[in-house]
């Protein structure tokens, strides 16, 4: 049998199930060939797989089903994992050579266990930037997987959940858990077209999950649509949902962000952008521009880097100075610079955090959620990226919008806005800490205006 697109999504998949157009067995079987056929990207989109779990968990869900028992939030939910997160039985390597001596996890992340619980299939364990620490998704111990669009020639994925993008977008999985403390869920999304979430830090237990920065880590996921994101938020946040009704009128403050985040757009990023606006306007929304002194000060203090780089050196200095020939050397020379970050610097900064992050949150009061970009350009090509220069100008380029917010404590989401047949593009939504639900409900209803315009 062959799956449609269609049956990618959360609500689709289980419908059929429902309906006994497909059995988990099937959706399972299908992950896997895709993710084992040759002409593909599994190879170098998971580290790992787990097939006969996997079916034999999909096996296991039939027979409760052909027993009348009703589907869980995420039954027959093919799901691949960053490879930070712990499955037990498996080594959590980061995406690195140095961590596969370490001994294998005796437990799930918590995160991971509560996906598994709620009925998802974990199919395995996806690549990903070696420790996390870029947003272009290259890799060069497990391999890179290639960008959906225009594939011939070889455009990177976006990082660091590079593999996990590219198990969404070739149906070799539903969702993709991955994490973000720069952009890494959204950067993906964006530049391949699909939708990148980013949860408030503290939304969703960290238990099993290798940091990169304590502080600015969070645990998000990408999927076909806001909605698949929705079902998943529902089983991995601890609280209840409320049915609040949002719609898209001039009750809707929307605050499109100025600030640094509209420079330096390509043409299709700026017309995709400009083209959102139209809609959301045409819709009845209430647009307004919004200058944020808070944001001005974070850019001047470089703070999401500072952190970043100070904590990143804190967890990984014993490695660098024992095993760095076995790192990419990019990745390496990253980290090292959090030596320069002194400890009066350090303090200072997190100090000042604290204090954008109260100034943020006054300066948004009164508006639903702020837009932007995901990030100013569209994926380049990896043969753009073999000079070290590019790399890391590049690279600065595409974490600097969504780093921000990471900064900040928010909650943000990336919904592609790229017409039909052009590169793939995001829109980014964001708000303050604890705002997830209203935010992925904005992002839900304006997915949907866009979907109704030609898009």
């Amino acid at each position: 049998m062959t799956v449609g697109a269609s049956l990618t999504r959360v609500e689709d998949l289980q419908t059929q199930i429902r309906q006994g157009a497909v059995s988990v067995t099937q959706l399972v079987e299908v992950a896997l060939d895709r993710i084992h056929d040759p002409a593909g990207q599994g190879e170098s989109t998971f580290i790992t797989t787990f097939d006969e779990e996997a079916l034999a968990l999909a096996q296991q869900q039939n027979q409760e089903l052909a027993k009348g028992h009703p589907l869980q939030a995420l039954t027959g939910v093919t799901v691949s994992v960053k490879d930070l997160f712990d499955t037990q039985g498996h080594t959590t390597t980061s995406g690195s050579l140095v961590l596969r001596q370490n001994p294998p996890a005796t437990k799930d992340a918590e995160v991971i266990d509560r996906l598994r619980q709620a009925g998802a299939i974990v199919v395995g364990r996806t690549t990903m930037t070696e420790f996390a620490y870029s947003g272009l998704g290259l890799n060069p111990h497990y391999g890179t997987p290639l960008n959906p669009f225009e594939r011939d020639i070889g455009r990177i994925p976006g990082g660091s959940t590079s593999g996990g993008v590219i198990s969404v977008t070739d149906g070799m999985a539903t969702i993709a858990m991955g994490s973000d403390t720069g952009g890494s869920c959204r950067i993906p999304a964006a530049l391949c077209g699909v939708v990148g979430f980013k949860s408030t830090a503290a939304r969703y237990s960290q238990e099993g999950v290798l940091p990169l920065s304590h502080s600015l880590d969070s645990v998000g996921f990408l999927a076909p649509s806001v909605a698949c994101c929705i079902a998943v938020d529902q089983v991995l946040a601890k609280e209840e949902y409320w049915q609040k009704e949002v719609a898209i009128d001039p009750t809707l403050q929307i605050g499109v962000l100025q600030n640094v985040v509209l420079e330096g757009l390509d043409a299709d990023v700026k017309s995709h952008f400009e083209r959102s606006l139209q809609i959301l306007q045409a819709k009845g929304a209430h647009l307004h521009q919004v200058h944020s002194m808070a944001i001005d000060r974070v850019i001047e203090i470089q703070g999401q880097p500072r952190i970043v780089a100070a904590q990143a050196h804190a967890q990984f200095e014993e490695i660098l100075n024992t095993q760095s020939e076995q790192m990419d050397p990019r990745i390496a020379s990253r980290i090292i610079k959090g030596k320069d970050v002194s400890s009066a610097i350090y303090i200072r900064t997190m100090q000042e955090r604290e204090q954008l992050i109260a100034a943020w949150q006054q300066e948004f009061a009164g508006d639903a959620v702020w837009i932007m970009p995901t990030v100013p350009i569209i994926a380049p090509r990896l043969s753009e990226l073999e000079q070290d220069d590019a790399y890391f100008r590049i690279n600065a380029l595409m974490l600097r919008n969504p780093g921000l917010f990471n900064f900040l404590d928010g909650c943000a989401i990336s919904i592609p806005n790229h017409q039909l047949g052009h590169a793939p593009t995001g829109l980014m939504l964001v708000a303050p800490a604890g705002h997830d639900q209203q935010l992925l409900a904005i992002a839900r209803l304006i997915e949907q205006q866009f979907a109704t315009s030609l898009f």
